[in-house]
């Protein structure tokens, strides 16, 4: 195969596939969003740069394009596939799928996997082979999904309810598909990031809980993590935010509408440079897509101080933010236009009066202040200048009352309801999917300090026959985490993060420690007669996978568990000052 180049310049471009089916079948809905999975799917590998290409689009320019055609007829369902390269005009691989509509899942995956394969070569380093594992989803539930991702495309309040419809249904027929449950919340957070401020509090709500159990039911939901990202920058709790706002560019660094809002969300947070690389890429993958983008390019380059640039980036735009032409307004204060700036603040004031205020006459002083509240900057903003001309005094950001979707504070707590766990620790709670970790952890957290032998975890009576101490599994789960470990400490170092360095690395090492001491001088798992030290190795892997899972979703949680939950042939929570918990299993 043909070298194109660093793996950081593969570029695919992914058109919609040709609908072939004769007839008007409703199951053309799967045509229309087939190429979109492969985009997601694709996208979520940092060694590719993935476009979704428009039908009638002009070229983009790429190292390689996918085009097919989808055709059902007479129960059958038939797909080809092609990936050109379009460096040297030729065909890198095509091939032919064709079974019953319910093979759809299987031809998705068995086509990705391909796709992967003939662009292997191209990688400098071997990751692309672990594609995730879907979990099997029931046929009629995916097809709610897909009509209800069709309605969300509408953006109406009407599309939205149908959306919801549709989302709950998929929901009915599986409890367990997180889909439903992230295209639930999708429907409450376009209304919010519309900014329908009558329903401002229920959007925000619901736009949370549906994004908590959607990630409850898959932590490589990265939808979900942006939302629950944007949500907690919004109460304020900036380093959640940060937390899963990073989480949601790990899981899926080429998603456009995904970077185009976290770009928004770090504009707050004060990393200008990093939101207008993310806005840069957004606008790079989907270059249709810039006037769209064009109000969270504009909210950049005016805290950047670059105020002519948003002027001709948000002049002529049609913002769904109260707020946009006050920020255009303080950007012709800036420039010295007081005429154009008088222009845009009245532009602000009628539809502060017509959408929040509602009464006869606007009060400046009110219209400012809300401005402040409902911005969540974290430092600072070149907003509070102009307010202060306008004004006459000065402008704090702090203290601001920001509306709480999460649940309020009610202590410290473990609690099971149903089949997910409520986890909620200083103030933040999260959703988790049951795992057996979890109830040897409650038994800890029950009695503070008490050693429980690893026997009374295990709560079962163990073989005697000579087996691995680690299985094949446990294996695959330490090579899994490595892996991850290495991609994360390669992220920190490049970004300069020294104490997340430190600790990636102290945890990169003991699972190495553990692993020299597991293995026997052939690198095979040595087998051990002893019951204790089988049921030793169990519990510890139970108690840390779950662990680190938690942090995954809580890192304030998983840090304290990390610290106060000792391992071993005694385990024991051993919190450096007293902690209290309420825990119902």
């Amino acid at each position: 195969m043909e070298e194109i180049g660093p793996a950081s310049e593969v570029t695919i471009v992914i058109y919609p596939f040709e609908d072939l089916t004769t007839d008007t079948a409703p199951k053309t809905v799967f045509c229309r969003s087939f190429y979109i999975d492969l985009v997601t799917e694709l996208s979520r590998f940092r060694q590719f740069r993935v476009l979704a290409g428009e039908p009638h689009a002009a070229g983009h320019k790429s190292d390689y394009s996918i085009k097919g055609s989808f055709r059902y007829q007479n129960d059958t369902l038939s797909i080809t596939a092609q990936l050109f390269n379009n460096q040297t005009l030729r065909v890198t691989w095509a091939d032919r799928f064709e079974g019953d509509f319910k093979a759809i899942f299987s031809i998705q995956d068995d086509l990705l996997r391909q796709v992967v394969a003939a662009l292997q070569q191209q990688l400098n380093y071997d990751l692309l082979t672990q594609i995730r594992k879907k979990p099997a989803v029931n046929l009629r539930a995916y097809e709610h999904w897909l009509y209800g991702m069709e309605a969300l495309k509408k953006g109406s309040l009407e599309a939205d309810e149908q959306a919801r419809v549709h989302f709950q249904d998929a929901i009915a027929i599986d409890p367990s598909y997180a889909l439903g449950y992230s295209g639930m919340s999708l429907t409450y957070f376009n209304e919010w990031s519309c900014q329908l401020w009558e329903r401002w509090d229920v959007c925000q709500k619901g736009a949370f809980e549906w994004a908590e159990k959607a990630m409850a039911l898959d932590e490589q939901n990265y939808i979900a993590a942006m939302i629950l990202g944007r949500i907690y920058l919004y109460e304020a709790k900036y380093d959640i935010a940060e937390h899963y706002l990073r989480l949601a560019l790990q899981l899926n660094p080429n998603d456009t509408d995904t970077l185009a809002q976290i770009a928004s969300c770090f504009v707050f947070l004060g990393y200008l440079d990093e939101a207008e690389a993310l806005y840069a890429k957004a606008i790079q993958l989907g270059p249709l897509q810039t006037r769209r983008y064009g109000q969270t390019g504009a909210l950049i380059a005016f805290e950047k101080g670059q105020y002519e640039k948003c002027i001709a980036l948000g002049r002529h735009f049609e913002s769904s933010w109260i707020d946009f032409p006050a920020v255009i307004a303080a950007a012709f204060y800036h420039t010295g236009d007081l005429v154009s700036m008088k222009q845009f603040w009245q532009k602000f004031l009628e539809d502060f009066q017509q959408k929040i205020s509602r009464q006869d006459h606007v009060d400046e002083m009110q219209a400012m202040q809300w401005i402040i509240n409902v911005n969540p900057y974290k430092i600072q903003s070149r907003l509070l200048p102009f307010l202060e001309y306008l004004g006459g005094r000065k402008n704090m950001l702090m203290p601001r009352v920001f509306f709480r979707a999460t649940p309020a504070e009610q202590g410290n707590y473990f609690r099971k309801e149903n089949d997910l766990w409520q986890l909620s620790f200083e103030g933040v709670t999260v959703h988790m999917a049951d795992m057996k970790g979890l109830h040897d952890l409650v038994k800890l957290l029950e009695q503070p300090e008490k050693q429980f032998h690893c026997l009374e975890l295990m709560g079962s009576k163990l073989g005697m026959r000579a087996e691995p101490v680690f299985d094949e599994r446990a294996k695959r789960s330490y090579q899994k985490k490595i892996q991850e470990l290495q991609e994360e400490i390669r992220w920190s170092e490049s970004n300069n993060d020294l104490q997340r360095t430190t600790i990636l690395h102290e945890e990169y090492d003991s699972i190495v420690e553990h692993l020299s001491a597991s293995l026997n001088l052939r690198g095979r798992p040595r087998r051990s007669n002893d019951v204790a030290d089988k049921a030793r190795s169990a519990v510890t892997w139970r108690l840390r996978t779950t662990i680190r899972k938690i942090e995954h979703i809580h890192p304030y949680l998983g840090r304290h568990l990390s610290s106060a939950v000792k391992t071993g042939t005694f385990c024991a929570y051993s919190p450096e000052k007293d902690t209290r918990w309420i825990v119902t299993a």
